[in-house]
């Protein structure tokens, strides 16, 4: 999945603030990959003003709560893992990962922040955010990029590099495969 494997950036601490949750109605429904059938998304409406938003690939399913915001005038979502293996000890914290919604008519529009770019960035600027690296092998470059800011500082970063060159990937359409009612 184009969003959700692979080198993605991620933070322990959400990228929004409650006041900056919005209900975006229009993305409720099955959305699938522009032109593929193998890749498919589901948003359906969980509590007030969240998502539970499952994504289909092949042989592997990801769910995660979702809530879109508003931010700097522009349109994001913030996905955390939503289940959990209940005999995991100590409990996983939750990593949250940011999407740029580019559009939600008439077709599903979205971005990541890129992970090389902000690899590159704090490999020149260490302190542009705070984060740390997780070693994932036995070579010195096999580290993880982990945000720790606050959600106070990580969106000033998002605003920040709103219009930076490189900073957001070409992204990803979805097509509506079938609306379901908002209301859910």
């Amino acid at each position: 999945m184009t969003l959700v494997t692979g080198c993605i950036v991620t933070s322990v601490y959400p990228f929004y603030h409650e006041k900056d949750v919005v209900f975006e109605p229009a993305l409720v429904g099955s959305w699938q990959k522009a032109g593929q059938s193998d890749e498919h998304w589901t948003f359906a409406r969980d509590k007030a003003n969240g998502y539970v938003v499952t994504c289909v690939s092949k042989d592997t399913t990801n769910v995660f709560q979702g809530y879109a915001f508003k931010l700097h005038g522009e349109k994001f979502l913030d996905l955390s893992t939503a289940q959990w293996k209940e005999d995991i000890q100590p409990e996983p914290v939750p990593s949250h990962l940011l999407v740029r919604i580019g559009q939600i008519t008439p077709s599903l529009k979205m971005a990541n922040l890129k992970y090389e770019w902000l690899g590159d960035l704090l490999a020149k600027n260490p302190k542009a955010i705070r984060h740390i690296l997780i070693k994932t092998g036995d070579k010195p470059e096999d580290r993880r990029v982990v945000l720790t800011a606050d959600t106070a500082e990580l969106q000033r970063f998002v605003i920040k590099h709103l219009k930076t060159k490189d900073a957001w990937d070409d992204g990803l359409e979805l097509q509506s495969a079938g609306a379901e009612s908002p209301s859910r």
